[in-house]
């Protein structure tokens, strides 16, 4: 007989189909971008869109590796991390961290579907200046209002810089290499 924590993991899909599928995601790429370049009308006159495509990818691989942590019960990914950096978290922290998690998808869908967007509906020149000036300020953006918000909204969370979740791996690996 199992039990109710057997379910879940029932329904997930088995490590080798997971692998499997990313393979051949990882393969198929190239013959889109291929089917782009040739085929693609406007899109194929330029390698672009074979270039665009790693970008959108990039956002949506974000996307689902945060998104899969926000289902059911589990664990969201930020609070994952902070556990990991702080120890034990205050129920009020898991609350905020689950929410910064479901902002960073927002965030990453949003990029994802702009760029594309972009590139589809406006112009390759358009797509080039998004994604070669603009990318990288959003970003910086999009953690500073979230460092912000936290300063604001939560003023009594510690504060860590960007290498503390480094350090606490690197403490981590250490540990784990003597056992």
């Amino acid at each position: 007989m199992s039990s109710s924590s057997d379910q879940p993991e029932s329904k997930r899909f088995p490590v080798k189909l997971r692998s499997v599928l990313v393979v051949a995601l990882m393969a198929a790429y190239p013959l889109v971008a291929w089917w782009a370049f040739n085929y693609g009308g406007r899109l194929g006159a330029t390698a672009l869109w074979a270039g665009a495509l790693p970008q959108i990818f990039c956002y949506l691989g974000l996307l689902w590796l945060f998104g899969r942590s926000l289902r059911g019960d589990r664990e969201a990914l930020i609070t994952r991390v902070a556990r990991f950096v702080h120890g034990d978290l205050s129920l009020e922290k898991e609350r905020y961290t689950r929410h910064v998690t479901a902002f960073w998808c927002v965030f990453f869908a949003a990029m994802a579907v702009t760029s594309a967007s972009i590139l589809l509906f406006v112009s390759i020149d358009a797509w080039l200046f998004f994604a070669n000036v603009l990318n990288l300020p959003i970003l910086a953006c999009a953690f500073l209002a979230e460092f912000t918000y936290r300063l604001l909204r939560h003023p009594n969370f510690a504060n860590e810089s960007l290498t503390a979740p480094i350090r606490a791996y690197r403490r981590y690996r250490g540990a784990a290499g003597n056992d």
